[in-house]
């Protein structure tokens, strides 16, 4: 996507990961270079929030945080970390609680009813405070869905249309329709473009393009011309352009409605 076409929003990335630590603002001028206007920074740790919300700061124009408590990181949480949430998300920076979540594939070692404590726990804080919720889940959707049916319990999202995105959405069928009646937006990031993914895609196409936000997840998950290499968000517009192709719509109008529901997704205007 050539600059002046439709402007991108990547709703995920992790660009203080230190992979990003050589050129940074090189990074995020190539980004704004490709057409990616907005980048949400998700700082997933405490001890990452004020990076992220320094990096909003010194690109105001193009970067909001979003700050949680990925489930890697449940035992971290206490009442002081869940306080300085509380005082952090009243900064005009920050846009959103997460990631949080569940995770149960082998490599995270967090037991599992600290995982959903800490789950629990952001969730409320997330709702008193009236902030849309990124979501992260991995093979954990038949104990994460019935957390967020008690936990919303078909009350309407306040502010948007959404409550929060289900980022990275690799579900099947029946959890994205779950999702989606619970008031969740799908996050779709580099796995769409895969070959293999077929099953994916078709789940996608049938939530319809209104509900999907799109997502790089930098610096994982690169699509698939950069498989092997660190993704970064000026990436995005070929995730925009797989999800064209499953619509059926140009480029420029897969970015636009999509962009749409990010700013919906973030209460976010397109000049805040």
């Amino acid at each position: 996507m050539a600059p002046g076409d439709a402007m991108l929003f990547d709703t995920h990335a992790h660009l203080n990961d230190t992979r990003f630590d050589p050129d940074r603002g090189a990074v995020l001028d190539r980004c704004l270079a490709a057409g990616i206007a907005r980048v949400v920074e998700v700082a997933d740790r405490p001890a990452d929030w004020e990076a992220a919300i320094a990096l909003s700061r010194a690109r105001p124009r193009m970067v909001r945080a979003s700050i949680g408590c990925h489930p890697y990181h449940a035992l971290d949480w206490d009442a002081s970390v869940a306080e300085r949430l509380s005082r952090k998300t009243a900064l005009p920076e920050v846009v959103a609680v997460g990631e949080i979540g569940l995770d149960y594939f082998a490599k995270c070692a967090v037991p599992r009813d600290a995982q959903k404590a800490t789950f629990l726990a952001a969730l409320r804080l997330a709702r008193d405070l009236a902030k849309p919720v990124v979501i992260h889940c991995r093979d954990a959707y038949q104990d994460l869905l019935p957390i967020l049916r008690e936990h919303y319990r078909g009350d309407p999202p306040r502010g948007g249309r959404f409550h929060g995105v289900l980022h990275c959405f690799l579900g099947g069928p029946a959890d994205a329709a779950e999702g989606l009646a619970l008031g969740f937006a799908l996050g779709v990031d580099g796995p769409v473009t895969y070959p293999k993914n077929d099953a994916l895609r078709g789940t996608l196409k049938d939530a319809g393009l209104e509900r999907l936000v799109l997502e790089t997840d930098s610096p994982y998950l690169p699509p698939q011309s950069s498989r092997g290499r660190r993704n970064d968000p000026s990436l995005l517009a070929e995730i925009a352009a797989r999800v064209a192709g499953l619509f059926e719509v140009s480029p420029e109008e897969a970015a636009r409605r999509t962009t749409a529901n990010a700013l919906d997704l973030y209460r976010m205007t397109p000049e805040a």
